[in-house]
C-alpha cells in the first residue's frame, strides 16, 4: 500500500530497471515457455519465493501467516516469504531482477507497477484467470481490479489503500462548527479550513486542512494535491503520460491551497519535523487519510473525536477518493507459474483475505467481505463506499519523472520561490523534456 518513499529511492529504482531491461533483453523465457516448466509433477517439492514491502514490522508475521496457511493445503509447495521495509524494497527488487533472481511472486507499490509495467517483467494474469475460469475475479470491486490493468492485460491484484475524508470533531467544536457536519462541497472545504486553522504568535500551529508541503521524512507531497485534483475531475497527467498539472484548472487548485499558505493556515512539515501526516500528529483538523490508519487513529485520539465520510463534492459533483495500495504480481519468468498463481488465488480468497485484513488494517478488495468487515469498525462502511468511486495515478512509464518535477514545483510554490503558475509550468516543461529523452 502506497506508502512513503523518498525521491532518491524512486530514482534509483527506475535507473536500475533501465539496466534490468538491457540485461534481460537477450535470452530468457516468456509466459508460454515459463508455463511449460510450471507443472508440479506428483511428489515434486516446489519452493515459491515471495517478497512483500512493509511499512511496519508487525506486518511481517501477518504476511508469513498466509504462507503457513497455504502450505497446510498445498503439501508439495513451500513458501518462503521475505518482507522488506519500503525504504529498501525497490532497490533490492530491481537488483534481483537485474541478476535474474527475482522472486516468483512479489509486491509493488502503486507508482512502481504503473511506471514499469511496460517493460515486460510481470505476468499477464488474465491468461491464468481465463484458463482457470477463476470466479474470484468477479468478487473484486471494479475500480480495484481495473487499477492493475494495462493495454488489455492484468498485471497485479491490489491490496487497496483508500483515502476518504476525515475530521477532528473536537477541533470542530473548538472552532464553533457542528462536529457531525463535515464540509459538503469543495468550496466549503476551504471555508472550513480557514476556520479550523490555529495560529500562535502569527505562526500556524494547526492546519485547517492537511496539506503536505515538502518531501521531508519521505513524505509524498503530490498526494494531498492529487486528492484535490480528483475532486475537480483532474489528474497529474493524461493517458499518454503528458503532464497536465500546468493546466489552468490544475493551477487554480494550487492557488486555492496557496491562499491558505499565505494566510498561515497551513503547518509546514519542515517546521515540526514529524513522521507521518499532520493529521496523525494532531496538527491538522481535516485530511484525506489512509484507510488502514483509521483504526489506529480511533485508538490514539478517541473514536468520539474522529469523523469520516466521502470527500466533499467537487464543482461538478465528483466525490472521487484517492486510491493507492500494494499490488501483488508474478514475475513473467517464474519457473513455477501455476504454483505462483495458486498462491495468489489463495491469498485473495475471502477465507484468507478477511483474517489478513483484520490483522493488517488494510481493507479487503472483495465485495463478499464488505458486510463482515463493516462490523469491525463503522469507518469501514465509508471506506467500502469510497471504493465505488476511486482513482489514482494513471499507468505511465513517465510516472517517476512527472512526480519528481511536480514535487519540486509544489515546494517552489509553497515556499514562495515562484508563483503557482510559474512553478507548475516550469515543472511540467522539465518533466516533458526529460521524458522525451527516454
Amino acid at each position: 500500500m502506497l506508502q512513503k518513499r523518498g525521491k532518491a529511492f524512486l530514482s534509483l529504482f527506475m535507473a536500475t530497471l533501465v539496466l534490468l531491461v538491457s540485461a534481460c533483453s537477450s535470452g530468457g523465457g516468456n509466459a508460454e515457455t515459463s508455463g511449460s516448466k510450471g507443472g508440479n509433477t506428483a511428489g515434486e517439492q516446489v519452493t515459491l519465493k515471495v517478497w512483500v514491502p512493509i511499512n511496519t514490522p508487525e506486518l511481517d508475521a501477518v504476511y508469513k501467516q498466509i504462507g503457513a496457511d497455504f502450505e497446510k493445503t498445498h503439501e508439495n509447495i513451500k513458501v518462503e516469504i521475505t518482507t522488506i521495509p519500503f525504504s529498501d524494497y525497490f532497490q533490492k527488487l530491481s537488483v534481483a531482477y537485474a541478476g535474474g533472481i527475482q522472486p516468483d511472486v512479489h509486491g509493488l507499490g502503486f507508482g512502481q507497477l504503473i511506471s514499469t509495467v511496460d517493460q515486460g517483467n510481470y505476468m499477464d494474469l488474465n491468461t491464468l484467470i481465463q484458463n482457470d475460469s477463476w470466479s474470484g475475479k468477479d468478487d473484486f470491486f471494479p475500480d480495484i481490479l481495473k487499477a492493475g490493468e494495462w493495454n488489455g492485460g492484468l498485471y497485479g491484484l491490489l491490496i487497496p489503500e483508500i483515502r476518504p475524508f476525515v475530521w477532528r470533531k473536537d477541533y470542530f467544536r473548538e472552532a464553533g462548527l457542528d462536529p457531525e457536519q463535515p464540509p459538503k462541497t469543495y468550496a466549503e472545504l476551504f471555508e472550513f479550513a480557514k476556520k479550523l486553522a490555529k495560529k500562535e504568535n502569527g505562526k500556524a500551529v494547526r492546519s485547517g486542512l492537511d496539506i503536505t508541503t515538502s518531501t521531508v521524512n519521505n513524505a509524498n507531497s503530490e498526494q494531498s494535491y492529487l486528492s484535490l485534483l480528483l475532486l475537480n475531475g483532474l489528474n497529474l497527467y493524461d493517458e499518454k503520460g503528458n503532464p497536465t498539472f500546468d493546466s489552468p484548472e490544475s493551477i487554480k487548485v494550487l492557488e486555492q491551497v496557496m491562499d491558505l499558505v499565505k494566510d498561515k493556515d497551513i503547518v509546514f512539515q519542515t517546521d515540526v519535523n514529524v513522521t507521518g501526516t499532520l493529521f496523525q500528529n494532531n496538527l491538522a483538523a481535516m485530511s484525506f487519510a489512509s484507510s488502514y490508519s483509521l483504526t489506529q487513529l480511533s485508538k490514539s485520539i478517541g473514536a468520539e473525536n474522529l469523523g469520516y465520510s466521502l470527500p466533499p463534492k467537487g464543482p461538478n459533483g465528483e466525490q472521487t477518493s484517492l486510491m493507492l495500495g500494494t499490488f501483488m504480481t508474478m514475475a513473467k519468468k517464474t519457473e513455477h507459474p501455476q504454483e505462483a498463481w495458486e498462491f495468489l488465488k489463495f491469498m485473495f480468497s475471502p477465507e484468507e483475505m478477511l483474517p489478513f485484513s483484520k490483522a493488517s488494517g488494510y481493507i479487503p478488495p472483495l465485495k463478499s467481505l464488505q458486510d463482515e468487515f463493516v462490523k469491525l469498525d463503522p469507518a469501514n462502511e465509508v471506506i467500502f463506499e469510497s471504493m465505488n468511486d476511486a482513482s489514482s495515478y494513471l499507468p505511465s512509464a513517465n510516472w517517476n519523472t512527472i512526480v519528481k518535477y511536480l514535487r519540486i514545483g509544489l515546494e517552489e510554490a509553497y515556499f514562495g520561490k515562484k508563483s503557482p503558475e510559474q512553478a507548475m509550468e516550469d515543472a511540467a516543461e522539465a518533466a516533458r523534456q526529460e521524458s522525451a529523452k527516454k
